[in-house]
């Protein structure tokens, strides 16, 4: 419904916000850019509170002609409303402008801590050249390079690769996630994750986040209004147990079709993003940037187009949602979690951790003192699959750093695959089981007793590994390593760590093993270990080894392995190559690693034990 302040608007303007309720949109001419002249006045619409659309009125600036690349800005001073004071708010981006009874644009844009509620609209004929028809073509993230192993890269495997004396060029940057330290909420979270692709433009539509089990996570009680000039909508990225999405004002609807916010959301282009109602709860006043609170409503269609100059979409239409649910298991019992997150391959990774980590909140009682441990099914497939694939990740976390290993374990993974060079690939469904322990279940390596030499021909290596738990008294594990036959006389190194660092170490030892030529050889990279509670023993060699489009060769004759080099170049080569591997699953989260030197001699020699921490 709509409510007339007829202070703020004259007859013409009444009757016209008539003819929008009942649909004769399409007949309200636009005003030309060429008319606006400072001094002029007129109305904007939008909503304050509920869903009821109300005025404020207008006053024109002036024009920024040119102020972007075929593209102009209107100046405008708003009031009423309490705006005087608040100031133009985000959620008041789309808000329809009209001068002389004629849509002159939205109100887009607004400035931190102005004195003046100042506000940028985007001219009406900007946005509505852009169409709302559906994409054409498939869309992806845009990018057609090298997933970011890196990021998978600990600074313990640095640190561990340093001990080995490898040359500083093999060595990347540890990875980062980019999470906040500490236990973030899930707000502040999903702004860290998601507010850098919306682009530098000044206030885009307000978050809106609610927390897992959370009363006010249900949609608007309110009747679902339609989607009008001045109605509140939203584009939500996560529903279900919690919500994560925009908030925005419809602009302009010419039957099924829908203008919006009058900036871009991401500036993505062609998108398949949800499209739903939104009730405002109030408008809050901030001397920084104030903005709408309130609540998404119910799915009403989809948004087809993120461009610079307006959000557009349709009413009826569908946009593709990824299940998630999420099991959480502690002291007090097992709860579910279920979540609908936007199919979308720029966000899908990051919305499935946002929404996994909020339902760990939930049940959090004390994050810094707690050990986290994590399974993730995912059904997936490629453009060229007849059947789903499924991937399985584990992994585990403690303490206030815990964000970042559960990022680094469930997103950077999920965003891997749909960033992958080769195929367009899509989620079907995700399960996520998390099981907290009261107690950081930490242990750290102290040190390594095995024989510093053994003669040619040893089929067995004993190796003791000393573990020392954060509470309780020391551990050692036995591990029986199995050498390989025909091992080669000479010096050789045996490390032992998580497989967590393992997999780290790998992105510089053979750095050729990622670049992978498919997406199978991705998938099955991501499959690998890398859990920082399996302790891993291996024996490295002196680097002999090729990698070939992914592919490690070994065993080649010299003058092949020569041959093959020279044909990849220096990317080729390994440097250290790994002759035998052990896994042992261990009851803690690992902690430091010891890297020993054996000699394979000739079996006259004596053996000597040693113990290097």
């Amino acid at each position: 419904m709509f409510r007339v302040s007829r202070t703020r608007c004259g007859p013409a303007a009444i009757l016209l916000i008539m003819g929008l309720a009942t649909g004769a949109v399409a007949e309200v001419p636009v005003i030309p850019l060429a008319e606006i002249e400072p001094g002029m006045t007129g109305y904007g619409l939008t909503v304050f509170s509920g869903t009821v659309v109300d005025t404020f009125a207008v006053t024109v600036v002036g024009v920024q002609e040119n102020i972007r690349a075929d593209g102009n800005l209107i100046v405008v001073e708003v009031s009423g409303h309490g705006l005087e004071i608040s100031n133009i708010a985000q959620g008041m981006s789309g808000s329809p402008v009209f001068l002389d009874g004629r849509l002159a644009g939205a109100l887009a844009f607004g400035w931190p801590g102005a004195l003046r509620p100042l506000g940028g609209v985007t001219p009406a004929g900007e946005m509505l050249a852009v169409s709302a028809d559906p994409p054409s073509a498939a869309y992806g993230t845009g990018s057609r390079v090298s997933p970011p192993w890196t990021l998978l890269v600990t600074a313990s495997a640095v640190a561990m690769a340093r001990t080995l004396g490898w040359p500083e060029s093999a060595l990347p940057a540890a990875g980062t996630t980019g999470l906040p330290t500490g236990w973030p909420s899930p707000e502040n979270l999903a702004r860290h994750l998601l507010t850098p692709l919306l682009g530098d433009e000044p206030a885009p539509a307000g978050w809106i986040c609610h927390p897992a089990g959370a009363a006010s996570v249900a949609a608007a009680t309110s009747p679902a209004p339609t989607l009008v000039p001045g109605a509140a909508c939203a584009v939500p990225l996560i529903m279900g147990d919690a919500q994560l999405g925009a908030i925005g004002t419809v602009t302009w609807v010419d039957g099924d079709d829908v203008w919006m916010m009058g900036h871009p959301f991401m500036q993505r282009g062609p998108v398949r993003l949800p499209l739903a109602t939104a009730e405002i709860l109030t408008l809050f006043p901030s001397r920084q940037m104030s903005f709408k609170m309130g609540s998404i409503g119910e799915l009403v269609g989809a948004v087809h187009q993120d461009r610079r100059s307006a959000v557009v979409g349709q009413l009826g239409a569908e946009a593709p949602l990824l299940p998630v649910a999420v099991q959480v298991n502690d002291e007090r019992g097992t709860r579910d979690y279920a979540f609908q997150v936007a199919d979308d391959p720029l966000l899908a990774g990051s919305l499935v951790f946002w929404a996994a980590y909020n339902a760990l909140l939930a049940e959090a009682d004390d994050a810094s003192l707690q050990t986290v441990r994590w399974t993730l099914d995912l059904d997936w497939h490629s453009d060229t699959d007849d059947v789903p694939r499924r991937l399985a990740l584990s992994g585990s976390g403690a303490g206030p750093g815990g964000a970042a290993t559960l990022g680094a374990g469930i997103m950077v993974p999920l965003n891997i695959l749909l960033a992958n060079p080769f195929e367009t690939v899509r989620f079907e469904k995700v399960a996520i089981t998390l099981t907290m322990t009261p107690g950081l279940e930490l242990a750290r390596l102290l040190g390594v007793n095995a024989p510093r030499r053994v003669p040619v021909g040893t089929k067995v290596l004993p190796v003791a590994v000393e573990l020392e738990p954060r509470r309780g008294v020391r551990r050692t594990l036995h591990i029986d390593l199995v050498l390989p036959a025909g091992l080669a006389p000479g010096r050789h190194r045996l490390i032992i760590a998580s497989a967590s660092e393992f997999f780290g170490l790998e992105v510089q030892r053979a750095a050729g093993r990622f670049q992978v030529a498919d997406l199978a050889a991705t998938a099955k990279l991501l499959a690998e270990d890398r859990s920082s509670s399996t302790l891993t023993t291996a024996l490295l060699v002196r680097g002999r080894n090729v990698v070939v489009r992914g592919r490690e060769l070994d065993n080649l004759p010299g003058s092949v392995r020569r041959t093959v080099r020279r044909g990849v170049g220096n990317d080729g080569r390994t440097l250290a190559d790994f002759v035998a591997r052990q896994d042992l699953p261990t009851a803690w989260l690992l902690q430091g690693h010891a890297v020993l030197d054996l000699e394979v001699t000739s079996p006259d020699e004596p053996l000597e034990p040693e113990r290097r921490p």
